[in-house]
């Protein structure tokens, strides 16, 4: 072959390289976090979990079976897909494991393609979509916790496992890290059912909500226009707020639009392109309800942690009083670790010190991730998320595990 052969030859392997290469990039946008575990051929479980009013929950399982059993929570619009989407160096459920953890992706009730079934309803229904974080915390997490205390339990009785008297081991306990609203999930699941005061070991908690009344950047009529599409959709019955592959669609079409909301929740990207790149993940964030939005907004206008509030009437059958109930977190005893960034428009600074505030029992300690712009969604998709966070929360694990956690408030 001449010479110009070989350059058109060469040219044309480039090309079709280049082109692999975008189709390898679109396709992945479109797995879900069973796809990632079996392309990276990551040995995993699948747990079936059916939760006091019929939600019916799969989870991931990375074992190791005898070894300090994780959870990891994802917030409001998320999954379990935002604890591996960035593969093996950098994805905090494979670290952990990689640590030796055994390690469990929860799915909450609403998640595609996870968390969509029902013993009786499905996901076209409104009913299906009538819960907020307090059902994550009262149903979901309550369900989870105890099957992973079946399942371990199980497993210690075949190791053989008893203490001195001969008498078998009592459930393991769990560590839990979650992200954003997960946090609340967590306060219900600790006010509703206090037995799990004694069965979780310690909570980490990035960018945590809990009051957003003047602890947000937003202002009200931001929240209104929030509160219009919310509306807008349920009149139309889409009780689903952002479908997987929803957000993609709009910042294909209205780049300007996403770009700017982008700007409010991610402080770490260097241009445009990479601002927008968790838009693309059809499954990162999806799936939450207008009851969710709508809860948090009572939260922001009244200024306290309480229940979904339904108007006098229905409070009155529901919590035997006109009010919304006012979650009691003064008794929560479990060890607490908060996270929060620098630039965060939601869990702010100072929203995340007022939380200290509230919880002097609970929180053993406060972190500021160490960089000038880090916001919300930097806890998950940031390039530098191995140093700046998951680094730091393996090792603030391990030192409480060890005893030595040292109180530092930042």
């Amino acid at each position: 072959m001449r010479g110009l052969g070989w350059i058109t030859a060469i040219n044309i392997v480039l090309v079709l390289l280049a082109i692999n290469s975008v189709a390898s990039a679109e396709s992945r946008y479109k797995w879900n976090t069973l796809d990632w575990l079996e392309s990276l051929n990551i040995t995993h479980e699948l747990h079936n979990v059916t939760t006091e009013d019929g939600y019916q929950l799969e989870l991931q399982r990375l074992p190791r079976k005898g070894a300090h059993s994780v959870l990891l929570v994802h917030g409001l619009l998320g999954s379990s897909l935002e604890w591996v989407l960035l593969g093996p160096d950098r994805s905090l459920a494979f670290q952990l494991h990689k640590r030796g953890y055994d390690v469990w992706l929860a799915n909450l009730r609403g998640t595609a393609p996870f968390g969509r079934r029902h013993v009786e309803l499905t996901d076209v229904m409104a009913e299906f979509w009538r819960f907020s974080f307090h059902e994550h915390g009262a149903y979901d997490l309550p369900a989870i916790i105890d099957h992973m205390a079946q399942v371990t339990g199980r497993e210690s009785e075949l190791d053989g496992h008893q203490d001195e008297q001969g008498e078998k081991e009592p459930p393991r306990q769990v560590l839990l890290i979650g992200h954003s609203q997960a946090f609340n999930a967590f306060l219900v699941l600790l006010s509703m059912h206090p037995r799990f005061n004694q069965r979780i070991r310690l909570i980490q908690a990035m960018a945590p909500l809990a009051r957003l009344h003047r602890q947000v950047q937003f202002d009200s009529t931001q929240v209104r226009h929030l509160m219009k599409f919310v509306k807008k959709r349920q009149k139309v019955n889409n009780f689903e707020i952002f479908p997987p592959g929803y957000l993609r669609k709009i910042c294909q079409s209205k780049s300007d639009v996403c770009e700017y909301y982008a700007k409010q929740f991610i402080g770490s990207a260097k241009n445009n392109k990479k601002l927008l790149e968790p838009f693309n993940y059809e499954y990162l964030l999806q799936g939450g309800s207008a009851r969710e939005i709508k809860h948090l907004q009572q939260i922001w206008k009244s200024g306290d942690f309480i229940a979904y509030d339904y108007g006098p009437v229905e409070n009155m059958q529901i919590y035997h009083g006109v009010e919304a109930l006012g979650y009691n977190i003064s008794q929560i005893t479990v060890p607490i670790i908060l996270y929060f960034g620098e630039t965060d428009a939601i869990a702010t600074p100072s929203g995340v010190h007022t939380i200290y505030a509230r919880m002097l029992k609970s929180v053993k300690s406060v972190r500021r991730i160490e960089s000038a712009k880090f916001n919300h969604l930097d806890f998950l998709i940031s390039a530098d998320v191995k140093t700046l966070v998951n680094d730091k929360l393996i090792g603030q694990m391990e030192q409480f595990l060890e005893g030595r956690l040292p109180y530092v408030i930042e």
